[in-house]
């Protein structure tokens, strides 16, 4: 499908327009106007099938927050809440934030100030467990990159924070750490919040039906709350979903409608909205609970968040394995050139994760890490329009193409390769107690179809004939989706945030140090009681010793071995009986072919 290229003109209004909504939080009014207008912009495209479907959320709103120096001078410092604050004021002396601090020492009455830290997500969360932990009445962090930003992330605690926490610029930081250093400081703050359990967010989809020529779907979505006005994240790829519908419904309003339905999606609450550990992706997890059918049906899904940020931002076009080498083939007729960096398959920080988890092949756009992110410059002024253009282009090209196409371009054997990649390292490592030569031989035989497998799809492409290319999307398409309800998340320190298949795999390394674990335990005399002995000892008044009470985590570290030995057990069970059913239809598609000819 030849489509239009689209408008940097129409993405920039969009983007100017739920900018100036302010901050749009889940479940609150600015969230609720944006999906409205949303809304009311597919309409007026001429979709007839305009849906906003509600989802219940946690609604927090920050109202105000002000920091004041109240000793030595006299002084307002402009601050801006984290996320889940309480309504409160507290005032106390201002003292630099220490990790190793005494813990038996009393900080009643003081009011920590700390650095960022080194993790742009999980460092200020540490020192908040800290600082509860260590008694302080406030905390004060200042922002990570200079330029007077103001940053804020979601700590993600489960509920609302124990102690007011804000963020002042690094270069009021900075001033603040010299003044301590040098005087007695005393501070105040003030937070004014509104909460409610009971508020509403919306997922806002318009569907394109196809010419009933294809069975499948495709989907394309980004979300649109934001904290601050959010530009880059996340109006920029909200506009540019929107651009997409409109140059897809203009192109069926001229009687070329797609031969696959294209649903155009626009999820809520993705930043916020729930105490649970996805305290994100409340939308696009709400969709796809709530619309089954609607992902069983999905070819691919398409998902952009934060665009438009330049450099240190690098951009990223994230795919699952099944799809990346068509992720990689997509030219963008654009210049100047955005340079693309290819990873697979995409992490859990977006809103295509739940989709992905669903076994939908997936491709992501992304660009990170950038010092606008979370802030209140995330806005049209500091805004890349032409990498966001950029990224509009690529989408175009994809979703033509995938709406399209008869024969889908899903690979199944990169898949493969990297599960025999995964399964390599893990035999290597020390004291790795699986023997995976079995499930390696099941891949290496398998693999070798791949010729003739690629063969016979590269003929059915060109016979297309209607039955054949169904039989074989569903073929491909059943064989993606096992292949990724296979992943997981790897939180090594070394890795964070990064993702791969197989996730149950990188327990490998818990469970050969927790065996150790418990061979240096059993080293401890008392551990090789019997419990019920040690116990009757322990119990008894004239017991000259001290007893060391081990048996009972010594007892759990054992039953945690034994369930991590299960659950990747579990998964090796799992990947063998997929990989003998991927190999049983390979073999029934092919003597079709044969007896057909």
């Amino acid at each position: 499908m030849n489509v239009e290229k689209t408008s940097i003109d129409e993405i920039r209004k969009t983007v100017e327009y739920l900018c100036d909504l302010g901050q749009k939080v889940a479940g609150t009014e600015p969230e609720v106007q944006a999906a409205n207008y949303l809304h009311e912009r597919l309409r007026e495209f001429g979709f007839t099938h305009v849906e906003m479907q509600s989802f219940d959320v946690h609604g927090w709103y920050p109202l105000s927050s002000s920091v004041r120096i109240t000793q030595p001078i006299q002084k307002e410092i402009e601050s801006a809440l984290f996320p889940h604050c309480k309504s409160e004021e507290v005032e106390g002396r201002l003292v630099a934030f220490k990790k190793d601090a005494d813990p038996t020492l009393s900080r009643k009455g003081l009011i920590a100030y700390s650095e960022w830290g080194p993790d742009p997500y999980l460092s200020p969360r540490r020192t908040y467990y800290h600082a509860v932990r260590q008694g302080y009445d406030g905390l004060i962090v200042a922002a990570p990159d200079k330029g007077d930003f103001l940053k804020v992330v979601v700590l993600a605690i489960g509920g609302l924070l124990e102690i007011p926490v804000v963020c002042i610029t690094k270069e009021e930081g900075d001033s603040l750490s010299s003044l301590i250093e040098s005087e007695e400081v005393s501070v105040n703050i003030k937070t004014e919040i509104e909460t409610s359990d009971q508020s509403q967010s919306y997922n806002v989809m318009a569907t394109l039906e196809g010419d009933g020529t294809a069975e499948h779907e495709v989907i394309v979505g980004a979300h649109y709350d934001s904290w601050f006005q959010g530009a880059g994240d996340n109006c920029a790829p909200a506009a540019t979903v929107l651009e997409l519908a409109r140059l897809f419904g203009r192109q069926a309003q001229a009687g070329r409608p797609p031969r696959r339905t294209i649903r155009f999606l626009f999820y809520g609450a993705e930043e916020s909205g729930t105490n649970d550990f996805y305290f994100w992706l409340n939308g696009s997890k709400a969709f796809v609970k709530s619309n089954p059918e609607i992902v069983a049906r999905t070819a691919a899904v398409l998902s952009l968040d934060s665009t438009g940020y330049t450099s240190p931002a690098k951009d990223y076009i994230y795919a699952t394995a099944d799809v990346f080498e068509f992720a990689k083939s997509i030219q963008v007729e654009l210049e100047p050139t955005l340079e693309f960096q290819y990873l697979d398959p995409p992490s859990y920080g977006s809103d295509h994760w739940f989709f992905e988890l669903s076994g939908i092949p997936t491709i992501y756009g992304v660009a990170f890490p950038s010092p606008l992110y979370h802030t209140q410059k995330d806005d049209p002024d500091h805004l890349d329009f032409h990498a966001v253009h950029y990224y509009a282009e690529y989408m175009k090209e994809a979703l033509s193409y995938l709406s399209e196409v008869e024969l889908l371009p899903i690979d199944i054997f990169l898949p493969l390769k990297r599960f025999e990649q995964i399964f390599k390292k893990y035999q290597k490592l020390d004291e790795n107690p699986f023997d995976f030569s079995p499930i390696l031989a099941k891949l290496r035989v398998l693999m070798k179809q791949e010729s003739s497998t690629r063969r016979l799809l590269k003929a059915a492409s060109k016979s297309s004939n209607p039955d054949t290319i169904s039989e074989l999307n569903q073929f491909l398409l059943r064989t993606a989706n096992k292949y990724n309800q296979t992943i997981g998340w790897i939180t090594r320190p070394h890795e964070t945030y990064a993702s791969n298949y197989l996730c149950r795999l990188e327990m490998i390394e818990d469970i050969i140090h927790l065996t150790n674990s418990v061979k240096n335990l059993r080293n401890i005399p008392i551990s090789n009681f019997m419990s019920e002995r040690a116990a009757l000892y322990d119990s008894q008044s004239d017991n000259a010793y001290n007893w060391i009470r081990i048996h009972e985590p010594l007892a759990r570290i054992e039953e945690e071995c034994t369930r991590i030995r299960r659950e990747i057990e579990e998964e090796l069970k799992m990947l063998s009986s997929m990989i003998d059913s991927i190999s049983e239809d390979i073999a029934g598609l092919t003597e079709e072919q044969v007896s057909s000819h």
